[in-house]
């Protein structure tokens, strides 16, 4: 593992390398960019035009508990915020015949993410998929979180 970055700071940049690689049904990536979030959507909906289709991938205060033998038992969160901009009204969302929208994308994300793990080194479950919340719903512009999380067990001593 690196010196320099924590295990969720490795989680994000793994998820971040599955959603670059990500393509639809005919070969084409989904994601113009997929990054770790660095604030890059500030919340004006003009600036996900940049980015679009976009993918920012963020980790969210953990919750833990205790397991037999008292090992700590973490349940780390992820957010990945889709987002896009379309040019017409809807496509944003729904997408069309030659468009994909939020609402396929999600599905390729959600099947991409769900029940992986990110292989040897990581002392964790598979990431789940765990919901999501709307972010921006808009004519042209549409985007999402979609909730992931997963188990990280560390050893007690």
């Amino acid at each position: 593992m690196s010196k320099t970055q924590g295990m969720t700071a490795l989680l994000e940049a793994w998820i971040v390398t599955i959603l670059a690689a990500l393509t639809d049904g005919d070969g084409d990536a989904v994601f113009r960019t997929a990054e770790v979030w660095s604030w890059q959507f500030d919340g004006n909906p003009e600036t996900l035009d940049r980015f679009s289709p976009a993918a920012f991938v963020s980790y969210w205060p953990a919750d833990a508990d205790r397991e037999g033998g008292h090992d700590l038992r973490e349940t780390l969160r992820f957010c990945v915020l889709i987002g896009l901009a379309g040019k017409g009204a809807g496509i944003a969302r729904v997408g069309d015949a030659t468009h994909l929208g939020v609402s396929r994308i999600r599905d390729l994300v959600i099947t991409a993410l769900d029940n992986q793990h990110p292989g040897e080194g990581f002392n964790c479950d598979p990431l789940f998929f765990a919901g999501e919340t709307e972010v921006l719903d808009s004519p042209k512009r549409y985007a999402t979180e979609l909730h992931f999380h997963c188990h990280w067990i560390s050893q007690a001593s």
